[in-house]
């Protein structure tokens, strides 16, 4: 497909610019502004630190074994986003925002937490202690402190929404970038995944379309301390930032949400164990995958194809 000309609207959410473009069409500046607000409502329906948003709202305001109703964009993230921590048995875990919270990564004002706050913060951690009621669009969380973190989700379940908002409009040809998390609509990019260790260089360079592309890594926010580097990912188990036997996961989905998660589970539970859940979400969802990693230590980066298996 020939590329059109193109139209773009540029904005800062997510803690993050974010860029939506699309072909040259009359009304290419009202689609525009409908994938700004999109995003945005996302952004305010999930925002965990603003005490105003209705993820906040919840979290602060739920009763222990009382059904709480909630309006369809946040049930359809809790839905999708307690699926894959099933599927990963818990290595992307949504519950972890409290540890978040506290570990402050990437705010400048970092702290280690003892073993002592850690244990603390680990028994309100924990994906079974929230259940959905489909019939009344409602979470259910069985214990009290629960902190529900949309850090790993909203970007991309954002992309979906506007995705699915510009192919009801018949756009053919778009790009989006948000932070980092992408989807190429119509025509065939070639994306550079940096390398960890040196922004100038590229890892890798993947053709894509119709697709979306996200990297979970430890360069995106992290600190030092005693010459050790923590980075932004928090591992469920253990409360602390992950040791990965990778330094990056990039996932190519044909899902933004799926993508965004499957970066994050992929960096905590490692080759193996990441493609088990790949194939679980095929076999569930019929959702196929595609990453590339660079493993620590070594350098190699290593490939899967969901596809070819």
């Amino acid at each position: 497909m020939k590329k059109a000309k193109m139209r773009e609207v540029n904005f800062y959410a997510y803690e993050t610019y974010c860029m939506v473009r699309l072909e040259e069409r009359p009304e290419a500046g009202t689609l525009l502004a409908g994938c700004r607000d999109l995003a945005l409502q996302v952004e305010q329906t999930l925002n965990m630190y603003d005490e105003d948003s209705e993820l906040s709202v919840m979290c602060r305001d739920y009763r222990p074994g009382q059904p709480y109703e909630v309006s369809a964009l946040l049930y359809d993230f809790l839905d999708i986003s307690l699926n894959m921590a099933r599927l990963s048995k818990g290595a992307f875990d949504p519950t972890v925002g409290a540890l978040v919270k506290k570990w402050r990564i990437g705010s400048g004002e970092e702290r280690i937490i003892d073993e002592k706050e850690l244990t603390s913060l680990i028994n309100r951690t924990g994906y079974h202690h929230i259940r959905l009621l489909p019939g009344k669009r409602a979470a259910m969380i069985d214990i009290e402190g629960v902190t529900v973190d949309p850090g790993a989700v909203g970007k991309g379940l954002a992309i979906d929404y506007i995705v699915h908002y510009l192919k009801n409009n018949h756009v053919e040809q778009a790009c989006l970038d948000f932070g980092g998390n992408l989807y190429v609509m119509g025509n065939t990019y070639r994306i550079g995944v940096r390398q960890p260790e040196d922004p100038e260089k590229m890892m890798a360079v993947v053709p894509v379309k119709d697709r979306a592309v996200s990297t979970s890594s430890w360069y995106e926010h992290y600190f030092e301390c005693n010459g050790r580097v923590y980075g932004h990912l928090i591992d469920p188990a253990s409360g602390k930032p992950v040791e990965s036997e990778f330094t990056s996961v990039t996932v190519i989905c044909d899902k933004a949400v799926y993508a965004d998660m499957l970066s994050t589970a992929l960096y905590v539970l490692g080759e193996e164990n990441g493609e088990t859940v790949i194939r679980s979400l095929r076999e569930e969802k019929g959702v196929c995958v595609d990453y590339l990693a660079e493993r620590a230590g070594d350098g190699k980066v290593v490939s899967y194809s969901d596809a070819l298996k």
